[in-house]
């Protein structure tokens, strides 16, 4: 009975046997056609990949013809439907097919792949990558994105990294087209300038020259800026002088032919569009007037919403109108005439001097009008009539101060007698110095030290009988007039891109730098805020300490309105 039984087992293993024998096996799919790159350098070993599929799930291997004559070994087996990858290099330049053959565990053989045509050519590496474009400044922790391109003198697809400067190289990017652009991004965290590089690599590992450096340079955390405003383009003349309203608006000109009235914050109250480059400094009067010249050759009016009260035609460029305590509008013109407006905008008089004027108007206690020209200094009384004038031979661009005791000062462009002057008030010389042009319009302390720039590159602060405080040298020219605040502190531009703030004593406190000159003179607001322009395009909001001082001129145009009088509202 066993011995039955251990038959018909055996029988039954033989049966199921003889069936998987017969079972069909069928040859793997055709490879899909090989993958990667399609152009090739001389001798340089590449890496190509591509999938075989088995429909009874059965192991494969592959192997490649890549078109020389040379056919590859086959592959070790791998699972169905896995990546399978070979090496190669060519020895000769030439174009060539490369495709692939499949066979299972069964010895069963697909038919060839699909041809990859790759381009073998001579082993060139890749051109230098064109010059960086990204930003030259920028702030620590921030993120700045650089690109550029490279081109291939085959054409071959290349990738790009960036040296930034601080010892890390970013990764290769991926492989792009030759002559596509590719953009990375870097954070610095340490203040510093730092130079920017880029290479290429080609397919085959061949790599170009790094590029030149571009510079950037990473400032500190802006711990003084509370805003800034844009007014109109980088690189235009910005020389208006802000003016505050008494709830706290800021009135200023654009190179955009505009003037701007900003909120405290920082944001748009409204803007008003002129004809011509406003580098006037708007003056607000008692009655909420806003009175401003224009390049167009008028003087507007404004009400304090923007609206248009009435404009007048003065010629050629307006000044910087001064707004005498009856409300009398005084505005220099340059077609050599001096104009006073009544506040409904007609005409009271008009004043020929025979000369250029450049030189906004001031005002003295007793209503005396004081104006510079080519050569000398006009000095007007309220009827109009002339007080007297006082020749310099040079231009008078400075716009004049006026001391409590009646004493004027102005400055010249004359470099060969006397480059600023203090004048009595009947017209005769106090004293006088020598040095370079001044154009600067001066300021007085407290103290009674008068405060005024050159284009020497010096900040100067004399004594009231004219002997020197002290002097500061900056980067360029300092054309605007520096602004006093009541704890002492100076605050003016320059050339060089720098707004400075200067303890009493003439050393630095801080500067500030913006992108581009700073030729406006500066605004100190009540709550001790800096306001000033920028030929960067920008009015800006600095954090100061206290107030405007309460001296007999403190800025340029006197005080926060731009009166351009002795007693305007502070």
């Amino acid at each position: 009975m066993n011995k039955t039984r251990n038959l018909s087992a055996a029988a039954l293993a033989l049966v199921v046997a003889a069936g998987l024998s017969c079972k069909s096996n069928h040859a793997p799919d055709v490879p899909a056609l090989p993958a990667n790159p399609t152009y090739c350098s001389k001798d340089t070993t590449y890496t190509f990949r591509t999938i075989v599929n088995d429909p009874d799930g059965d192991r494969v291997a592959a192997r490649f013809d890549w078109g020389d004559s040379i056919v590859s070994a086959w592959t070790s087996l791998e699972p169905s439907g896995d990546t399978i990858t070979l090496t190669h290099a060519w020895r000769d330049t030439g174009t060539y097919e490369v495709s692939v053959q499949a066979t299972d565990e069964g010895q069963q053989r697909s038919g060839w792949s699909s041809a990859l045509v790759v381009r073998v050519v001579l082993r060139r590496p890749p051109n230098m990558p064109l010059e960086l474009s990204g930003p030259d400044r920028g702030g620590q922790d921030t993120s700045y994105t650089f690109s550029t391109s490279a081109s291939h003198p085959d054409g071959i697809t290349v990738a790009i990294r960036f040296a930034w400067g601080d010892g890390d190289t970013s990764g290769w990017s991926a492989f792009v087209a030759s002559g596509e652009s590719m953009s990375m991004s870097h954070t610095w965290t340490a203040p510093d300038t730092y130079a920017v590089t880029a290479q290429a690599r080609d397919t085959g590992s061949g790599r170009s020259l790094w590029t030149l450096p571009h510079s950037i340079i990473i400032k500190p955390p802006d711990t003084l800026r509370l805003w800034r405003f844009r007014l109109g383009d980088s690189g235009s003349s910005m020389t208006s002088a802000p003016a505050i309203g008494p709830d706290g608006t800021i009135y200023v000109g654009s190179s955009d032919s505009s003037v701007y009235a900003v909120n405290p914050d920082g944001t748009t109250q409204w803007r008003y569009l002129t004809g011509g480059n406003v580098a006037s400094s708007p003056a607000f009067a008692p009655d909420g007037r806003l009175y401003l010249g224009s390049d167009d050759n008028y003087i507007y009016c404004l009400t304090p919403s923007g609206k248009l009260f009435w404009r007048y035609y003065v010629g050629g460029d307006a000044t910087s109108p001064a707004i005498a305590a009856d409300g009398t509008v005084y505005v220099g013109s340059s077609n050599k005439n001096v104009y006073a407006l009544n506040p409904d905008g007609t005409l009271r008089w008009r004043y020929s001097t025979g000369g250029y004027i450049q030189s906004s108007p001031a005002i003295a206690a007793d209503g005396t009008i004081y104006i510079g020209l080519s050569t000398c200094l006009y000095v007007l009384n309220p009827d109009s009539t002339l007080k007297w004038q006082y020749d310099t031979r040079d231009d008078v661009r400075s716009s004049p101060a006026i001391g409590s005791d009646g004493t004027v000062y102005f400055g010249t462009d004359s470099r060969t007698i006397s480059d600023f002057y203090a004048l009595n008030p009947d017209g005769t010389v106090r004293w006088g110095l020598s040095g370079d042009r001044v154009r600067s319009a001066p300021a007085i302390g407290t103290d009674g030290a008068v405060y005024f720039g050159s284009i020497d590159n010096y900040l100067y602060a004399t004594n009231p009988d004219g002997t020197l405080k002290w002097r500061y040298q900056t980067g360029g020219n300092v054309d605007a007039g520096p602004a006093i605040a009541a704890d002492g502190t100076v605050y003016f531009g320059a050339d060089d891109n720098f707004l400075y703030a200067l303890y009493s004593d003439g050393t630095l406190k801080w500067r500030y730098e913006t992108e581009g000159n700073v030729e406006s003179s500066p605004t100190v607001g009540s709550d001790g805020t800096i306001y000033f322009t920028s030929e960067d395009g920008y009015l800006y909001a600095l954090k100061g300490t206290s107030p405007l001082a309460d001296s007999p001129w403190p800025k340029f145009h006197h005080d926060l309105r731009n009166t351009g009088r002795v007693g305007g509202e502070r």
